[in-house]
């Protein structure tokens, strides 16, 4: 797909399958392969069997593309940053990856936050061993729906992938809009139902879109995408697959029948059909 002057991450919106066939997206992904390839070098000192995420999210059907569009947005903003500071950067709902040393390494002090505490244990044993120079990484935990940091206190503000697990999602985007000062930078990825029937579809995607426009105005406009170039779980280098034979057994059995007697939200049993989308943000004065 072509946007207005060719490079296909100066845009919000959905993400294109054809993005990842262009010369701007292969550079910074082949960037983030090797810093991935830093940080997991160093994983078997650091990584608790309880870690529950994917230890190689890079290589997934959307932060393949999540991860190189943050990356590049963050990156020419502290190009425009004064040389005496060092931005500091927060990576809502980090989770234990890569990214946030990718982020250090720019020149960023970026503060992790998560609600889980074996990030906590994990990340912080991560900090000593895995370089984040020139910049920083750090760890706070998230309690009760409130970032663990001041108003105003953060220049820039990642999430990654996080949004549409947050039924309240309003009150997290709130939390971001006090953290960032004003003139700061938000760049936020989401899954995008296209079904209707998963987390984030056509009526809390406008929810969505109303609450992050009350706080924040748009650095780069939302392009279409032609619905046949969208990214989505079925296709793309790194699709995500559907659990076979007795993985899908104890699937269906956890969503149908535990997730029902624990009074959870269950997945359908069709096999969801999602796209990603992302905003790049700056915090109204």
């Amino acid at each position: 797909m072509t946007y207005a002057d060719g490079h296909p991450f100066h845009r919000s919106g959905q993400a294109a399958l054809s993005d990842l066939n262009t010369a701007e997206w292969i550079a910074v992904f082949d960037r983030l392969e090797r810093e991935a390839e830093r940080f997991r070098r160093h994983e078997s000192s650091f990584r608790s069997a309880e870690y529950r995420w994917p230890r190689d999210p890079l290589h997934d059907w959307s932060r393949c593309w999540e991860y190189p569009y943050a990356y590049y947005h963050l990156e020419r903003f502290i190009q425009h940053a004064p040389a005496a500071s060092r931005p500091v950067a927060v990576d809502v709902g980090s989770g234990v990856t890569f990214f946030p040393f990718a982020l250090g390494a720019l020149g960023y002090d970026v503060v992790c936050t998560d609600t889980d505490p074996i990030c906590r244990t994990d990340l912080e044993r991560a900090v000593p061993l895995v370089s984040a120079a020139p910049g920083r990484v750090s760890f706070r935990m998230i309690e009760q729906g409130r970032l663990p940091l001041s108003e105003g206190e953060a220049d820039v503000a990642t999430c990654i992938s996080v949004l549409e697990h947050i039924p309240d999602f309003e009150s997290t985007v709130r939390e971001l809009a006090r953290v960032v000062r004003p003139g700061g930078l938000a760049v936020l990825t989401n899954d995008l139902d296209l079904r209707g029937d998963h987390e984030i579809g056509p009526e809390r995607y406008r929810a969505l879109r109303a609450e992050l426009l009350r706080h924040f105005e748009w650095v780069w406009p939302e392009a279409a995408v032609h619905p046949a170039d969208l990214l989505r779980t079925s296709n793309g280098p790194y699709r995500s697959e559907t659990p076979r034979g007795m993985r899908r057994a104890w699937w269906l059995f956890r969503e149908q029948v535990v997730k029902r007697m624990l009074g959870r939200k269950r997945w359908p049993l069709l096999v969801y059909d999602l796209a990603v989308q992302a905003f790049v943000l700056r915090r109204k004065a």
